[in-house]
């Protein structure tokens, strides 16, 4: 039991650490953000309307979820995270209600927007604005802003799925090598260390792995011939019983 705690508590370790250190980033630079979010929404299109099906609703505008997307998306995870733990604290039966927004900036999108304009005046409001797009357009006014936009947007979607490849192929690789190596030194959670590697980044994932996997040169199984640790009695990949095997026979020596 006390190995798997050990991996628990390295791995707790390490969220934690990655956590601080990324917050230290934009929060739209911050993976464990768009993973967040990602979240969210899908709650947002699923639980949430399960939950208002049986009766259960939010005792705050805007509801918990729009919240916690505000929150996120303005502090970060780490902040963003603690305020939205903290709102949902105060959405508890002991808690308040009425109009809590997590940002002051923008939040009144979620304040009844009928109140704010009528219908026909959002449709003047939005053909006022398509008719000064055009006059815009047509006079030549900002096409050249249009165009860097334009090629910058473009520049900077292929640099990002570039990279997105590059970096899910590093993770893969760390994924397939930790668990080689960990099968190979007989460890009985081999299967974990993929996991935490694909839930956290490679690096770190990759450094906790390297200070508790178990210690030993790695040799060459006499039956299997697969790398294994030279301190196992049985072969992880075979099950061979190494220690009663018989020795290797020696090579004939060369004629005289």
């Amino acid at each position: 039991m006390r190995k798997p705690r050990k991996v628990v508590g390295w791995s707790l370790f390490a969220l934690c650490l990655y956590l601080t250190l990324e917050a230290f980033l934009p929060p739209s630079w911050q993976p464990s953000a768009r993973l967040s979010l990602a979240l969210i929404h899908g709650y947002q299109a699923t639980g949430s309307h399960a939950m208002e099906a049986g009766g259960v609703r939010c005792r705050y505008t805007p509801t918990c979820s729009h919240y916690a997307e505000d929150a996120i998306s303005y502090y970060g995870t780490l902040n963003g995270g603690l305020r939205t733990a903290g709102r949902i604290w105060r959405c508890s039966p002991w808690g308040g209600c009425g109009y809590d927004p997590a940002v002051e900036d923008h939040a009144a999108a979620y304040v009844a927007p009928a109140a704010q304009e009528t219908e026909e005046q959002r449709k003047e409001r939005e053909k006022k604005e398509a008719k000064e797009t055009l006059d815009q357009v047509f006079k030549g006014e900002g096409a050249k802003e249009a165009g860097a936009a334009a090629a910058m947007c473009g520049a900077t979607c292929i640099i990002g799925m570039i990279g997105g490849a590059v970096y899910l192929g590093i993770k893969i690789f760390c994924m397939v090598w930790a668990f080689k190596d960990a099968k190979a030194r007989g460890d009985q959670n081999a299967i974990l260390w993929p996991l935490m590697i694909f839930f956290l980044t490679p690096m770190i994932g990759m450094i906790v792995y390297l200070m508790v996997r178990p210690k030993g040169e790695l040799i060459p199984c006499p039956s299997c011939h697969q790398t294994r640790l030279e301190t196992l009695t049985k072969c992880p990949h075979c099950n061979a019983d190494i220690a009663n095997a018989a020795p290797p026979p020696k090579p004939p020596l060369p004629p005289a």
